[in-house]
């Protein structure tokens, strides 16, 4: 990758709700070890929550971008170089949903789209829509 214009990451204070959240639930399978489907929904609800925030610890950069492309976080670890001629779009989806709207920045490689939401990239995906396509442009 050329040299890095923009990183993108999960904020900080939702990598503490989620450490947060797994100690809550792992207090909670303690609370229930007597009970054993309790424990055992408990437990896998802390050893997820957990694996989520050491993954948002390891690899904290959810999307860059560069003036080749972007690379996109993938999985646990992994990684994705995306071009820029790979991308056929770059927009903010928004739908209404139970409670309000939900944007999300959608960027379409043809076969696959990613979404990623202000939770995951810690910015208004209408303001990262608007760098991704700025780069893009001064390619």
């Amino acid at each position: 990758m050329e040299s890095i214009l923009r990183t993108w990451r999960v904020p900080r204070p939702i990598i503490a709700v989620k450490l947060a959240g797994t100690a809550a639930f792992a207090l909670v399978a303690l609370w229930f070890a007597h009970d054993a489907s309790r424990l055992v929904v408990a437990a896998l609800a802390a050893l997820l929550l957990g694996a989520y925030a050491v993954r948002d610890l390891l690899s904290p950069i959810t999307l860059a971008v560069d003036t080749e492309g972007v690379l996109i976080r993938r999985g646990f670890f992994g990684q994705r170089r995306i071009l820029w001629g790979q991308i056929e779009r770059i927009r903010v989806d928004s739908r209404r949903r139970l409670a309000g709207r939900s944007h999300l920045l959608e960027i379409d490689v043809g076969e696959t789209i990613y979404l990623f939401s202000r939770y995951e990239i810690g910015a208004d995906p209408a303001d990262v829509v608007d760098e991704l396509k700025a780069a893009r442009a001064g390619k």
